[in-house]
Parts: structure tokens; C-alpha cells; sequence
């Protein structure tokens, strides 16, 4: 089969699965082996993968019910597409809306052994080999099936049965169902709702890539080591003219998120990492920026506390961070400074905003994060409708700026006038 079908459901511009040229996991030394691994899916209906390492690859199996140690029992087990020896490390989140999406248990692994020659029984339909996982002994059998009953029409090349031979790890199923008997992961002990809360190991597959090398201004480079965010000057006065875009004045904390191969970084409005009892606050927020569909990303923003009337309140914001009820966290993003392989300082502000939305919007899982939109033209009309509504404040910025110290951003309060 090969990985063309597997390849051909990813965009690996974006997903963080591994490609069909990713390396192998490194062998223990000496271990000549094959291996397998079954993984534990929750995805639109829970399922068992059975892979086993052959021809260069994970040959796939998805086993709805899961094996069984009992010989009595058939379980039938669905042939997919072929998966990258890599894929056997993986236990995370691939997130909902996207191929495949759900929680992913490593539930077993370890080696097999070929009873005969297994490229010439996997071609003829009839797969016999020894496990040696950590919850999984013994003979076992692959066994496609011929077209009979309900599996016949598309189905038919696709339907194989997984049997358990007969030997001492044999266990009937009315004594202990393994799939029962042991739920937990391998790798970690953890159970599927454990992984399920844990947003560290994000993948994400078949989102439209947001091509950010198109824009003009875009560099090829590294996510940067050092930020320097621009700050905003007050301003009495708001300008006049067009090339400007006005946002809303977020009242709350200026935050930097940066997010590479699934590792998210918080840090200060000087570009300087937050501590880990800061991170841990604001772990909602390293949440939602793992899940934006992106390899690497550098993102600008304001940490909010929201009232339940739908207002930003600083005020709020220790008691939100501290977990007390009557306020909720959101980060208003509002610039886009680095997207998969791509430095976008230099690339003027609208463009960069342009991106930022189409990326918020391609999100699976949002969560907290927020887009905080624009409005172009003239600054005099925007502070009057700001002020009708009640703003506190607006930021300026120069709808061609970059992003660095000499941006030019403005800061313009907006008191509401006597005359309204």
C-alpha cells in the first residue's frame, strides 16, 4: 500500500504528525526485531490501530472492539492506509474537525515475529505471527476476509479478522477482557480522559494550510530567539487620514505567545519568558495556542478578564487568573510576527492581520483565544463611535508598519465627551 494515501490526507506544512520521510524511532541497541504498537483511539467512535512494523512501514488495522485473548472471539479488524514507522511514538490530541480527530492511548507495544514468510502471507491474506508487547502474548492471526456477508462491496478488500491462537496466554473473555482489565497507557499510565485534558501534544492534519510566504515582506527563518515588541506611545489625539487601522483599547496585560512543534512559550510584554507559576495560571491560554493549526508561530496580544456582561476589566484579572468565579480569561490576539518557517516582521500590518484571522478562524478549538479586528480609516471617526460606545481607549497603527521598535504604534484615550 505505502504511505501515498497517508501522505495525501495530511498537509505537513501544518500537521505535526510525521511525514512518510520522517525517521524512525532509534532501536534499542542489538534489537533486530519488528515492531508493533496498538493505539487507543477516541475519535468518532472508539477504536483500536493495530501496527504492525513491515515493508518499511506500520501496516494498519483498525479494530473497533479491540483484541482479545480468548480464541473464541473474532474481532474484526479494518485495513487502513499504511502509517510512518514514527506514528509509533505518538500519544496526544488531534483535534476535532480534522482526519482522524480525538485522543490517541498508546494501549500496548513491543515486537512480533513472522510465523513463515510475512510478505508472502500478508499478500495472501493470512498473517501469523508472535507478540511480545507489555500487555499482549502469544500467536496471533490476521485473517482477511472473502467478500462473505455484511463486509462484501467496498469493503471487501479492506475487512480482515484479528484471532488469538492457541497457547498458554489464552484467556477467556468471560474471565477478563484486556481491553477492560487494562485501560491505561503504556507510555504513561495515563487514561484516555487524562490525555484528553492535556493540551502539551497537539496534532493537526488536514486544516488548510495558511501560506504565509506569500505575503510580501516574509523572510525564511527560525521562530526568533529574542522578541523586542513595540511599544505604544500616548497620544492626546487620535490621527487623521487613511493607511491606519483603530482597535479597541484591550484593558488587561500585554502577553507574547510562541509555539514550536507543540511546545507553547508565554512571555512578558519585554519578550521575556513568564515564570513556570505564571505559565501555570495562564495554561488556558498555552492551550489555545497549541491548537491554532501551525508548526511554529510567534502571535502579540492582551490576557483579558471578561465579565460576564462582555467587558474587558483589569481590575478582574488576578482574580481570573487565580481561578474566582465571575471572570473568564481571554488573549485578544492582534499581530502575527512568525507562521511556519516565516519571519513576518517586514511584512506590512494589514497583511499580517490578514493571516492572523485566517489562522484564528482555522482553529479547531479556540478556546480563549479571541481575534481582535479593525477598523480602517480615519482616526477622528473611529474615537467618536468608540466614545458613543463607551471605549476607555483605541490603538493606532500604520496599516504598512512593521513589527519593531520604530513601529509607530499609538495609544489614544477616548473619555467619553459631556455631550455624548
Amino acid at each position: 500500500m505505502g504511505l501515498s494515501e497517508y501522505n495525501r490526507k495530511r498537509n505537513f506544512k501544518v500537521t505535526r504528525e510525521p511525514s512518510g520521510e520522517a525517521p524512525a524511532p532509534p532501536r534499542q541497541e542489538g534489537e533486530g526485531l519488528r515492531h508493533f504498537v496498538i493505539q487507543k483511539h477516541a475519535a468518532s467512535r472508539l477504536h483500536y490501530d493495530f501496527r504492525l512494523e513491515l515493508e518499511g512501514v506500520l501496516k494498519s488495522w483498525s479494530v473497533p472492539k479491540g483484541p482479545s485473548l480468548d480464541t473464541r472471539v473474532k474481532r474484526l479488524a479494518m485495513h487502513v492506509e499504511d502509517h510512518p514507522l514514527a506514528y509509533a511514538e505518538f500519544e496526544g490530541i488531534i483535534p476535532k474537525g480534522e482526519y482522524g480527530g480525538g485522543t490517541v492511548l498508546l494501549w500496548d507495544r513491543g515486537t512480533w515475529e513472522p510465523v513463515g514468510d510475512p510478505h508472502q502471507s500478508y499478500a495472501a491474506g493470512n498473517l501469523k505471527f508472535i507478540l511480545k508487547g507489555e500487555k499482549l502474548q502469544g500467536g496471533f492471526a490476521l485473517v482477511k476476509l472473502r467478500g462473505r456477508g455484511a463486509h462484501s462491496g467496498k469493503d471487501q478488500e479492506r475487512a480482515w479478522l484479528l484471532i488469538k491462537e492457541r497457547d498458554s496466554h489464552v484467556v477467556p473473555e468471560e474471565t477478563s477482557d484486556v481491553t477492560e482489565a487494562r485501560p491505561e497507557s503504556v507510555a504513561t499510565g495515563r487514561t484516555l480522559d487524562d490525555i484528553a485534558a492535556d493540551r502539551s501534544r497537539v496534532w493537526h492534519s488536514n486544516r488548510a494550510q495558511v501560506d504565509a510566504g506569500g505575503a510580501p515582506g516574509a523572510r525564511p527563518g527560525p521562530v526568533p530567539a529574542v522578541l523586542r515588541p513595540p511599544r505604544f506611545a500616548a497620544r492626546a489625539t487620535p490621527p487623521r487620514g487613511g493607511g491606519w487601522l483603530h482597535e479597541m483599547a484591550i484593558a488587561g496585560e500585554r502577553l507574547l505567545a510562541r509555539s514550536d512543534a507543540g511546545t507553547a512559550q508565554l512571555l512578558d510584554e519585554d519578550g521575556k519568558p513568564l515564570t513556570a507559576a505564571a505559565v501555570r495560571k495562564r495554561g488556558a491560554i498555552a492551550d489555545a495556542v497549541r491548537m491554532l493549526p501551525a508548526q511554529t508561530l510567534v502571535v502579540d496580544g492582551m490576557l483579558a478578564a471578561m465579565t460576564p456582561a462582555g467587558h474587558s476589566d483589569d481590575r478582574a484579572l488576578p482574580g481570573a487568573l487565580a481561578g474566582k468565579l465571575g471572570a473568564t480569561l481571554a488573549y485578544f490576539v492582534f499581530d502575527l510576527v512568525h507562521l511556519d518557517g516565516f519571519d513576518l516582521t517586514r511584512v506590512p500590518l494589514d497583511r499580517r492581520k490578514a493571516l492572523l484571522a485566517e489562522l484564528v478562524r482555522a482553529s479547531a478549538e479556540p478556546g480563549a483565544l479571541r481575534y481582535l479586528d479593525h477598523i480602517a480609516g480615519d482616526g477622528v471617526a473611529f474615537q467618536h463611535e468608540a466614545r458613543r460606545l463607551g471605549i476607555a481607549a483605541m490603538v493606532s497603527r500604520r496599516a504598512d508598519s512593521s513589527y519593531g521598535a520604530r513601529a509607530g504604534w499609538v495609544r489614544i484615550p477616548c473619555a467619553v465627551s459631556a455631550t455624548g
